[in-house]
């Protein structure tokens, strides 16, 4: 970039100015000037020839790429109002509606092209970038032609060129491009002595950005091209801010910058300055406050002086004026002097590493705080997540926010070895803090308000670390305002923030970065950087706990020659991570540290935090925890709630509860101490009984003309209400369903892949059904359950073949045949038929599928069967229809959809409407068709069957196409391939062959 503008381009700009022509008067008289220019015509404006620029921005008093730029501009504001937004989120909106993607991979492959308009970016890139493997050629050829039919409509195209691809976009439809221009412009008009004008063109650059750049395509963040706008962003908002934006404007700019890089020197100098500018000079300081801290931490340096600078000018605005000497009071006896303060603090942490979130939010408290009240924060977290570490770091940085005093008590509120204090005692020992040799009062009462006296007036910083609970803190609090009162807590004072409005600061685990970063900090960098994978494995296996990566990080620094792997393998022994987490100090022992709360239970919450242990599942709900307890809901919702206050359990929704997994340790091996074998063994089976009996009431709500095969639920329990309710039920249970499975005992195991197999079907989990079939069948077949053994068979052998693992599939059920016709079973054998129709009919064969389908109409009138010679009609429709005889097709699918209404069959109904609506179609009676098939994908979508709707989807478009209207069928497939590539199913490649992709 020239360090001024060139004669010629002060010349114009000088025209312009004379002019008085604005921007968008410019934009409007080059679409003016277009219609006159017929070489610019027919689309030819994105790419005008180099004569048609010269004539142009001569007629325009503008330069050749100004022009260009104002071409490309008109052109866009006539474009539909598509605009694409990657300065935040990626958006691609269409005047106020949003234009629909599809898939993450579709999403971050627009975004690759966008951050490069008008460059071809290569196909081998795109491969490596989206997939990371040669087989996402062909992916990347089936994505780029999908997101060409979303974009179709719109004035963006993606072109192939240069080995890969290019979006054409003009200036005004990509924020990049915008946000490009216009800085470029406001650095010229800067460079040219314009600061008013180039104020405005700064303010429109950064009013482009909307967060982070494609801050929802996580993968993209790591982008070099990604990493480059943020730089830009920033780059933007300095000079915005030297340029004499208003202050207000600045702090709009700059805050989101300051929060992502809090050690940004450039960013904070400015930041101080526009809080200044704006009146708030205490949180300017804050923000001075908290950038030293940072840089003192973490690089072991000062603020660059002009900072420091900025600081004194500061300081010395805030105190303003000196008032009046006044002469100093006269001193009682032992009373102190103005220098001698009470600093009673513990000695800061050695190594502190991460919290800026938490650190950030005591500095604004502290920052927004007027001193008119007295100020109240507690922090909450679990036993070792490193509340006392937080508030002793805090306040030795906060000290010169409290000229009058740290005052600092352990109230022991966890302590095994010593009882807690009392708040009485507390009070003496500050009374003797504050007025040392002066006496106590001889009452608590007049303790109290002795020590209430001392503090009013001054602004002091009170820390009460370990509070027991709210009520021994309150006695301890100042009368009056001007105090900051910080307490932790294992408990979560839920009093205190009620009654007396204490800002709550729930401490969590580190996050997975502060975790590494925070090993990087004890053992170096050369250290953690030679065995990342070890490093994540510490991390994961400590549970993220403060704490616990102590501990390990003590023991690899004592032993230098431990390798990280070695510290990995030990945490994940046999023996636990519990054991290998071992210390002699009780202090920071973890199991020590964890029965300092568990002891503080009565027996009926310690027996629950103990049976607690045997759920398998990530989370547990108030039912499942009463029957592993066999008490009451009631009470074990009190219990469950109490152990959640005291940070023995999380509690991440209301209801459901959870464990950190060193306290799931801990409870496992106290439950495998304290409670008898057969103990457990009941514990365990109300559980399993529990699951089964709600697995086996929503899979009743789901197919409620299933086959009665286990016994029948109680009328009571999880879950309640309709199909809707159950299939909430099992998206919330699952993951613990699924855990269930593989801690089962054998007569349970095949019962629940039973009751599970409704929901996998329709909620297309296929995967999971075979695999849970498959341990079924190894489970029934252990116990000689013959039944168990052929119902899992069948199972198994239906989800192989959604899964289209079609010789599998076909021995399960030959299996399955087999097994039933030696159990007399002729309902059962009449289901295998039909699930072998399926397999041939997917295979290709439809003539053997008819075959099949006709033998198990046959089976199923000689049972009575009535919803399998419903489910047996409807197949015949559907594969007569196929092979071209339609009219007995409708025959077969009417006379099912009669049976289906009668039994008020919904999803029998559905499917048998679907069947009907394509023979109806290749008849010719479309309407009768379209009417069917929308009541079809209706039913289907009332009863929770998602790739039932995507197949109606299909057929629906097909029947669209075949009635003369492409473009509704193409909305019909569009949506179909949306649910088959959400559920990873292999008829995505019958949407997209349809919708004309490879």
């Amino acid at each position: 970039m020239q360090d001024g503008p060139s004669p010629v381009g002060r010349s114009l700009r000088e025209r312009r100015a004379r002019a008085g022509l604005s921007q968008s008067m410019l934009a409007a008289r080059a679409a003016v000037s277009l219609a006159a220019l017929r070489d610019l015509e027919q689309g030819r404006v994105a790419r005008p020839r180099p004569d048609t620029v010269r004539r142009l921005a001569q007629a325009l008093d503008l330069s050749p790429p100004e022009t260009a730029t104002l071409l490309r501009t008109a052109r866009g504001g006539e474009a539909a109002g598509v605009r694409i937004q990657v300065l935040g989120p990626l958006l691609v909106t269409a005047g106020a509606a949003e234009v629909g993607l599809g898939s993450p991979k579709r999403r971050e492959l627009l975004a690759l092209l966008a951050l490069s308009p008008g460059v071809p970016v290569s196909r081998d890139e795109l491969v490596e970038l989206l997939w990371g493997t040669p087989n996402g050629a062909r992916l990347l050829h089936t994505h780029v032609s999908r997101l060409r039919a979303r974009l179709e409509p719109y004035p963006v195209r993606i072109v192939a060129a240069g080995g890969g691809y290019r979006l054409d976009v003009a200036v005004a439809q990509l924020d990049l491009a915008v946000f490009r221009h216009a800085l470029g412009h406001a650095r010229r008009l800067m460079a040219g002595g314009e600061r008013e004008q180039a104020v405005r063109r700064y303010r429109e650059a950064a009013a482009m950005w909307h967060g982070q750049p494609l801050a929802d395509l996580p993968a993209l963040q790591t982008h070099p091209a990604v990493i480059a706008l943020g730089r830009d962003r920033r780059a933007c908002a300095v000079e915005y801010a030297d340029a004499g934006a208003p202050p207000d404007e600045v702090l709009a700019v700059l805050r989101p910058l300051a929060a992502a890089d809090p050690l940004d020197e450039a960013v904070c100098l400015r930041l101080m300055a526009a809080l200044a500018g704006t009146g708030q000079r205490a949180a300017a300081l804050a923000e001075f406050g908290a950038l030293r801290r940072g840089l003192r931490e973490e690089l072991g340096v000062d603020p660059a002086p002009e900072l420091e600078r900025a600081y004194r000018d500061l300081l010395a605005r805030t105190a303003g004026p000196a008032p009046d000497p006044v002469p100093p009071p006269t001193r009682a006896h032992g009373e102190r002097g103005a220098g001698d303060v009470p600093e009673q603090l513990p000695a800061p942490p050695p190594t502190f590493s991460g919290r800026a979130g938490d650190l950030a939010v005591l500095d604004g408290l502290v920052a927004s705080w007027t001193g008119e009240t007295t100020l109240l924060c507690a922090v909450t977290g679990m036993a070792g997540v490193g509340k006392s570490t937080l508030a002793a770091h805090w306040a030795h940085a906060a000290r010169g926010s409290f000229p009058d005093g740290r005052l600092y008590a352990d109230l022991r509120g966890f302590d095994p070895a010593r009882p807690a204090m009392t708040s009485g005692e507390v009070v003496r020992l500050f009374l003797e803090a504050l007025r040392p040799g002066e006496p106590v009062p001889p009452t608590p009462q007049a303790q109290v308000a002795r020590y209430r006296s001392l503090l009013a007036g001054r602004r002091m910083l009170i820390l009460l670390d370990n509070a027991r609970d709210a009520e021994q803190v309150r006695a301890i609090l100042p009368g009056t305002p001007g105090c900051l009162v910080l307490v932790t807590s294992r408990d979560r004072l839920t009093g205190l923030v009620a009654v007396e409005g204490a800002h709550p600061l729930p401490l969590g685990v580190f996050a997975a970065d502060e975790a590494r970063a925070y090993l990087t900090r004890r053992l170096g960098a050369r250290r953690t950087g030679a065995d990342a994978q070890a490093v994540a494995e510490i991390v994961e296996r400590c549970g993220r706990l403060p704490l616990a990566l102590a501990v390990v990080a003590a023991r690899a620094a004592a032993h230098p020659w431990f390798t990280l792997a070695a510290l990995a393998a030990e945490l994940r022994s046999g023996q636990g991570a519990l054991s290998a987490l071992e210390v002699n100090d009780r202090a920071c022992d973890v199991r020590s540290v964890f029965a300092h709360s568990y002891q503080d239970l009565d027996e009926a919450r310690a027996r629950l935090f103990r049976l607690l242990a045997l759920h398998p599942g990530p989370e547990i709900s108030v039912a499942a925890a009463a029957a592993l307890a066999g008490a009451g809901a009631g009470s074990v919702h009190r219990h469950l709630r109490d152990l959640a206050r005291a940070h023995l359990l999380e509690e991440p929704s209301p209801g459901r509860f959870r464990f950190h997994d060193l306290l799931r340790a801990y409870a496992y091996e106290l439950v495998q101490a304290t409670e008898s074998d057969d103990g457990r063994a009941a514990a365990a089976q109300r559980m399993f009984g529990h699951y089964l009996d709600s697995a086996a009431r929503a899979a009743l709500l789901i197919a409620p003309h299933r086959d009665r095969v286990i016994a029948e639920p109680g009328p009571a329990g999880e879950p309640q209400g309709g199909h809707r309710e159950a299939f909430a039920w099992f998206d919330v249970e699952y993951p613990a369903l699924l855990a269930m499975v593989d801690v089962a005992p054998d007569p349970y195991l095949w019962r629940l892949g039973w009751v599970l197999a409704p929901y996998q079907d329709r909620a297309g989990r296929w995967r999971d059904w075979a695999q849970v079939q498959e341990k079924a069948v190894a489970a029934a077949e252990r116990t000689g359950d013959r039944l168990g053994a052929a119902h899992s068979r069948r199972g198994h052998g239906r989800a192989l073949t959604w899964l289209r693992r079609h010789d599998a599939a076909h021995a399960a059920l030959r299996g399955a045949i087999e097994a039933f016709t030696a159990l007399g079973d002729t309902a059962a054998l009449g289901h295998l038929e039909l699930d072998l129709s399926d397999v041939y009919e997917q295979s290709g064969r439809p003539e053997s599928a008819l075959h099949h389908a006709e033998r198990a109409v046959a089976l199923y009138e000689q049972a009575g069967h009535r919803s399998g010679l419903a489910n047996a009609l409807n197949i015949m429709c559907f594969l007569l229809a196929a092979v071209g005889r339609h009219e007995l097709a409708v025959h077969y699918g009417e006379r099912a959809l009669r049976l289906q209404c009668d039994l008020d069959d919904r999803r029998g109904q559905a499917a048998t409407q679907d069947s009907l609506g394509v023979a109806y179609s290749r008849l010719g009676r479309h309407a009768l068709a379209l009417a069917g098939l929308d009541q079809a994908r209706r039913l289907f979508a009332e009863v929770g069957d998602r790739p039932g709707v995507a197949d109606v989807l299909l057929h629906l478009g097909d029947c669209h196409l075949a009635a003369g209207s492409r473009g509704q069928a193409v909305t019909a497939w569009r949506a179909a391939l949306e649910i088959f590539e959400e559920l990873g199913l292999g008829a995505a490649e019958q949407a997209l062959s349809r919708l004309g992709g490879p």
